[in-house]
């Protein structure tokens, strides 16, 4: 059997030989310069369609010292809030004139992988990064701020030289905590992953262990050092099979999840024997089970990063902003009184 031959790429050479003007024009055409005919910018936009030719970006990018082609680190799109919040950003980035390169880490956890990635968008030449995930950390990034600018999508940043669009998550445990009390809840248990595991999910779960304290609670904190969505969730089951808590918090709607599975399958009614609470709001079918959550505003902070990132790269500048925007509380069905044996 015979090999089918590999196509050749057209040159952009080609194209202002066959639109019968100057590789120059050709260039013009393709970076949207003024100064071009609308007749002639008709017969280049003819050439290239007729001959299939693609542009190579990141050669454009080096020939005008500046590059709409921006590279997102997105830490995980099979989960559902990170999907959502890649597609708003393509959606913006598309609005504001940018071309978008997503890279996702390795699937193995760790600050180690997210180096790697972020070294390969700047290997491509992308004019500026915008980072979302929660892992990689503050020092990482500013190592490039003399390279590109940088715009922390959805994850809390406090560096003055790093813009940061992020979630409220400080608001979020407290609104999950306060709900929780005026329920009637004292005795609950939150599930708090490490910082290495993810701040935005850390700050959750110290929010409403500090606010549940403060009112007078008694939080049960239950550590979790690993990304795996069923982690303590055994452990918080035998808590309410043993009537220490009437309320398990969750800081994602993920964990939340795979915690009523958990309580599923050891028998137990929610909320009936125990109230559930997560974080995000986005996964679909929600309202099928009726968790109680927090709907993350992910359309917004997707919309202002773009726009900052657009003003860095097209060289408009502006102070460093850091901005962070509270979502919305959705009371569900998950989260009720306590169970009338519960403590007080």
């Amino acid at each position: 059997m015979s090999q089918r031959p590999v196509a050749r790429q057209v040159t952009m050479d080609e194209v202002a030989a066959e639109a019968k003007v100057s590789r120059a024009t050709v260039s013009r055409v393709l970076s949207d310069s003024a100064g071009v005919q609308e007749e002639t910018r008709r017969r280049v936009l003819g050439a290239i369609n007729r001959l299939g030719y693609v542009p190579n970006l990141m050669a454009q990018s080096l020939a005008t010292r500046s590059s709409p082609v921006v590279g997102l680190l997105l830490r995980n799109p099979r989960k559902p809030v990170y999907g959502l919040l890649h597609g708003e950003v393509q959606d913006r980035a598309d609005e504001v004139g940018l071309e978008l390169i997503t890279v996702v880490p390795s699937s193995s956890p760790g600050v180690r992988n997210e180096r790697r990635a972020l070294h390969k968008l700047l290997g491509l030449r992308v004019g500026g990064l915008l980072i979302a995930t929660g892992v990689s950390r503050t020092e990482d990034l500013a190592q490039f701020l003399g390279v590109v600018p940088v715009v922390a999508v959805g994850r809390p940043e406090c560096h003055d030289e790093i813009h940061g669009i992020s979630y409220d998550e400080p608001a979020h445990g407290r609104m999950i905590a306060e709900a929780v009390l005026a329920h009637g809840h004292r005795r609950v248990c939150v599930i708090a992953p490490a910082e290495s595991v993810s701040v935005s999910e850390s700050q959750r779960a110290e929010a409403m262990i500090t606010t549940l304290a403060e009112a007078g609670a008694r939080p049960e904190r239950l550590p979790v050092v690993r990304s795996a969505p069923r982690d303590g969730c055994v452990e918080a089951v035998e808590l309410v099979r043993r009537r220490e808590v009437s309320c398990v918090c969750l800081p994602s709607d993920e964990r939340a999840l795979a915690f009523l599975a958990a309580a599923e399958r050891a028998g137990l009614v929610v909320p009936h024997d125990v109230s559930v609470t997560g974080v995000d709001g986005i996964t679909a079918g929600l309202d099928l089970v009726g968790l109680a959550t927090i709907r993350l505003p992910v359309a917004t902070v997707a919309e202002q990063a773009v726009r900052l990132m657009a003003e860095q790269v097209h060289g408009a500048g502006a102070p460093v902003e850091h901005h962070a925007h509270r979502g919305t509380f959705l009371p569900g069905r998950s989260l009720a009184a306590p169970p009338q044996h519960a403590e007080p």
